[in-house]
């Protein structure tokens, strides 16, 4: 589960309970670690191996670091070998470079067809007639891949040259797990904070890990069954569903024959597999010095099947069998358009009643309605969701609120307006809304008191305020006599003034005065500079250095979302991939 705040917050929330630290200490970083609360669950869900591997890491966050700068390079090295094939042969590549060793061993068998079949066995059967074509045209380049693949293993090995054998063992380890890397690297703030906590009492952290592990893994064990159970006695949100996935399918460019030709999920045993989902760190990732498919709309380091973002199993002969919550992107994604609370209200109002069964929880459904509701807080009140009854109409109006005011903003692009002011010109059409702006406002305040009440508990109070005297006012202040001006002397010959020049004068000059500072060329011709234009250039190299991301669909021309989704899903076809 990829999240948009990442860290190990749970880490640092137990760690700041630590009787080592002063009070004040632990008030002001537990204010710093609620803001990264759902992040960290999908952390501490890991294997005790992987978390110890996750803490030792967070004691030199400097390779951290480095290791970002190396993958930026890396993976700009790996794009470059491959981007000039069409877009099934880099999938290809990406997908050899997912299994260690698979490159070097397919170059050494150049040679031998039936030995490159064999190795090829490690894919999943689909695949491996295309995997073998490439391969056999494109050995060239698969032979550039193991050198790069060779120079990255050499400097990684330099880089962590030096360092601890538990350390290198944990870096090694977390080359297997991309994604950790990318969400300890995402706040080094936090994961140098949890290093020295782990530095200072390494066995208070781990025991609090292991015992927060055991109680994340029941909750979200929990959380799923319910979903489960709930969507099954909800036909018309479940129905809807599985529309909305077809919309999103769509908007996205994935095509069905995805579905079937998946590359970790569909080897015809779903009964089996079904369990194996929830401990997907297991299965081989896109590496992390070559990054994810750079098509992919957003941060993809398992190839998962693409129902995974909806979280239903699809199947063209069977019954919709849900597997997971949601994907976060999914759940944003639907959010994200105020007409799905009218085309989809039975869904939307699940969505909420859901969140607000779990709202402590840091899964995907819960994030992402409730960034939805931070988004919109000024007419989103907690009372406007928490109303069951009137959920459904209070959703449908927000949704006709929201798109008109969308609409308005596209007809007039010089008066964009706020929610706000959108809702003071139309309070009689949208009462409901108005009724929860009222609401939302007194919230707002109580919210910002209790902030300020949790401040307090680390930041000092205010000293009484001892009045000031007024300012003199300026006609009344003493004049200060101007210091009096030195009168050259004229009886020494060297004391005569120093003509004016067009040139600067140099070193040598006679007519300067030895006992002065002698002025020279640099410091004439050097311009002013202001005091953060320093910072400015860094800022503007780092901004240089970042790789664009692209986020192009799979499909270069997806279809276009229909203007009035179904709200039943329609009757499935028959891959033309097989069942």
């Amino acid at each position: 589960m990829k999240n948009t705040p990442c860290l190990l917050l749970v880490l640092a929330l137990t760690a700041l309970m630590n009787p080592i630290f002063a009070q004040t200490d632990v008030a002001l970083l537990a204010d710093l670690a609620e803001e990264n609360k759902a992040a960290v669950e999908a952390l501490v869900l890991y294997p005790s191996e992987t978390r110890l591997a996750i803490l030792e890491a967070t004691k030199h966050p400097e390779v951290l670091i480095k290791m970002q700068n190396m993958r930026e390079k890396t993976s700009a090295a790996f794009r470059t070998l491959i981007e000039d094939f069409p877009r099934s042969t880099q999938d290809v590549f990406y997908d050899l470079s997912r299994y260690p060793g698979l490159t070097e061993s397919l170059v050494s068998q150049r040679n031998d067809p039936a030995a490159l079949r064999k190795s090829l066995e490690i894919l999943p059967e689909a695949k491996r007639v295309d995997a073998y074509g490439v391969v056999h045209r494109q050995m060239a380049t698969l032979a550039k891949i193991r050198d790069l693949n060779q120079t990255t293993q050499r400097a990684f090995d330099r880089l962590v040259d030096g360092y601890p054998i538990p350390a290198k063992q944990a870096f090694e380890q977390l080359l297997g797990l991309p994604e950790v890397i990318d969400l300890l690297n995402e706040d080094l703030r936090f994961t140098i904070l949890v290093g020295e906590t782990y530095l200072d009492n390494p066995s208070w952290v781990i025991q609090k890990t292991d015992s927060l592990n055991l109680a994340v893994a029941r909750a979200h064990a929990e959380e799923l069954e319910n979903w489960k159970t709930s969507l099954e006695n909800d036909p018309a949100a479940k129905a809807e569903l599985e529309s909305a996935a077809r919309e999103y399918a769509a908007e996205n460019g994935y095509d069905e024959r995805d579905y079937y030709s998946d590359d970790l999920y569909n080897d015809g045993n779903y009964d089996r597999r079904d369990n194996d989902i929830r401990v997907h760190h297991y299965y081989e990732p896109y590496p992390y010095w070559y990054g994810y498919p750079w098509w992919d709309p957003y941060p993809r380091w398992y190839p998962y099947p693409w129902w995974w973002d909806w979280g239903y199993r699809f199947h063209p002969y069977g019954p919709v069998v849900i597997v997971y919550l949601p994907s976060y992107h999914f759940t944003q994604w639907y959010f994200r358009h105020p007409h799905h609370h009218q085309h989809y209200n039975h869904l939307s109002t699940h969505f909420v009643n859901h969140y607000y069964g779990h709202r402590n929880s840091g899964t995907t459904i819960s994030m992402g309605v409730r960034e939805w509701q931070n988004q919109n807080r000024a007419v989103v009140s907690d009372d406007f969701l928490a109303d069951k009854g009137r959920l459904p109409e209070r959703l449908k109006e927000y949704s006709r609120f929201e798109q008109s005011r969308k609409d308005f903003n596209v007809k007039n692009p010089q008066r964009q307006v706020t929610q706000e002011e959108f809702l003071d010109k139309n309070t009689k059409k949208y009462p409901e809304i108005q009724r929860s702006r009222v609401v939302a406002k007194k919230e707002i305040q109580r919210e910002d008191q209790i902030k300020q009440e949790k401040r307090s508990d680390w930041a000092p109070s205010k000293a009484p305020a001892t009045p000031e005297p007024a300012p003199t006012p300026k006609a009344e202040r003493p004049r200060v006599p101007a210091p009096a001006q030195k009168v050259p002397r004229t009886d020494r010959p060297e004391a005569a003034p120093v003509p004016k020049t067009d040139r600067p004068p140099r070193v040598s000059d006679p007519k300067i005065p030895k006992t002065e500072k002698p002025v020279t060329r640099e410091s004439v011709q050097r311009p002013q500079t202001r005091p953060d234009e320093a910072k400015d250039y860094n800022r503007q190299k780092w901004e240089e250095r970042k790789p664009r991301q692209q986020t192009q669909p799979r499909n270069p021309a997806p279809a276009s979302r229909p203007a009035n989704p179904p709200k039943t899903a329609p009757k499935p076809q028959k891959s033309r991939g097989g069942g």
